[in-house]
């Protein structure tokens, strides 16, 4: 796919060479075999990213040919062409095919230059025309590796922030459920107490309640003790989910904390927010933590913070007076909160603004699990 979105690049020595042979005019005429040499050698060239040795054995070929046949006027252009085609085979390939290469290209050109030239300048002229397009081969190779190599490591990073986020998520998933299973269980052994002997159905059937209830708040704590990293649930994230008060209460120490590490910030928040389910509530703080963090790191010293709650679910705003830009790290917060917030049906949309940096997330509102 890359290969054929540079297809009109791998045209341009066809191109080339028919116009040059075209406009042509000196003491060598152009011949017939002129047009069929140097068409023959741009169409390798053109061909060097599939077939690179082939192009490459194939110039060499048709240097020959243009010693042989007589045509003179293309020598010039093929020349270019073949050292072309030699320094994409270094950058394609490696190994023998490269030796192999990089013989015939000398062969040929001695085959040329013994008749033609000086002995004392014959090894001048072949380094000269050898050693400059391998070497820019073997280097454009080394720059490719590295990126692709960069690449590779970024995607990896990137997917590891988005199993440690989606881990992160589980845990505390799992501790909101664990809630809501423990006062589960609380109720029906309160109704099992006020209900016992008004009727057997109902002591079985609250009974098995009871202990089915009991039985999958067990098998969670199990699984949460495989899952749990200490650190995953902080203070500030269970206060959030506490209660009505729990959330403005985490989102202004968050606040305090971003204008102790001296940023300016100007924060609006809505107490409506803790309106919102445990699950949205802590997406809310997430969401703020990771921001606010960001221009503490990157931004400029004067920030705002706007948090906004309604039926439809919360929308949060950072923006920053910071020069629009940060350095190149990869990101790796920004993709965990993509992927939290997208898991609860929200999107987030982050980049330059205004001659600063804007957050802007919005998660729609749900029904407490």
């Amino acid at each position: 796919m890359t290969t054929l979105r540079w297809l009109p690049v791998r045209v341009l020595p066809v191109l080339v060479t028919a116009a040059y042979l075209a406009v042509l005019h000196g003491p060598v005429p152009v011949t017939w075999l002129d047009w069929v040499l140097g068409l023959g050698a741009s169409v390798l060239t053109a061909a060097g990213a599939w077939i690179p040795l082939l192009a490459a054995i194939g110039q060499a070929g048709l240097l020959f040919a243009v010693d042989g046949g007589g045509a003179q006027a293309v020598m010039p252009v093929m020349f270019v062409l073949a050292m072309i085609t030699l320094g994409e085979l270094w950058m394609r390939r490696d190994g023998w095919p490269c030796l192999l290469g990089t013989a015939l290209f000398a062969v040929a050109q001695l085959w040329l230059y013994v008749p033609r030239l000086d002995p004392l300048l014959t090894p001048v002229s072949l380094l000269l025309t050898t050693a400059p397009p391998v070497l820019l081969g073997v280097y454009i190779r080394s720059v490719l590796r590295v990126a692709l190599e960069a690449d590779r490591r970024r995607e990896e990073a990137v997917l590891a922030a988005r199993v440690a986020e989606r881990t992160a998520i589980a845990r505390e998933l799992h501790d909101l459920v664990a809630h809501h299973l423990a006062s589960i269980a609380v109720q029906v052994g309160a109704a099992r107490h006020h209900l016992r002997g008004s009727d057997p159905t109902v002591d079985e059937a609250l009974a098995q309640a009871h202990t089915t209830t009991r039985t999958g708040l067990a098998d969670l704590k199990r699984l949460m003790t495989v899952l749990r990293d200490p650190a995953s649930m902080t203070d500030a994230a269970g206060a959030a989910v506490a209660g009505d008060d729990g959330l403005p209460t985490a989102l202004a120490a968050v606040v305090d904390r971003t204008r102790a590490a001296g940023v300016t910030l100007d924060a609006d928040i809505d107490p409506g927010v803790g309106a919102l389910d445990s699950i949205r509530r802590l997406a809310v703080l997430r969401v703020v933590q990771e921001g606010l963090t960001n221009v503490v790191k990157h931004g400029g010293p004067r920030a705002t913070l706007t948090v906004r709650a309604g039926e439809d679910g919360a929308r949060i705003v950072v923006t920053d007076n910071g020069t629009g830009t940060r350095p190149g790290s990869p990101g790796f917060g920004l993709v965990g909160m993509r992927e939290r917030v997208e898991l609860l049906g929200g999107r987030v949309s982050a980049g330059g603004r205004d001659g600063g940096w804007a957050l802007d997330v919005t998660i729609p509102a749900g029904a407490e699990p």
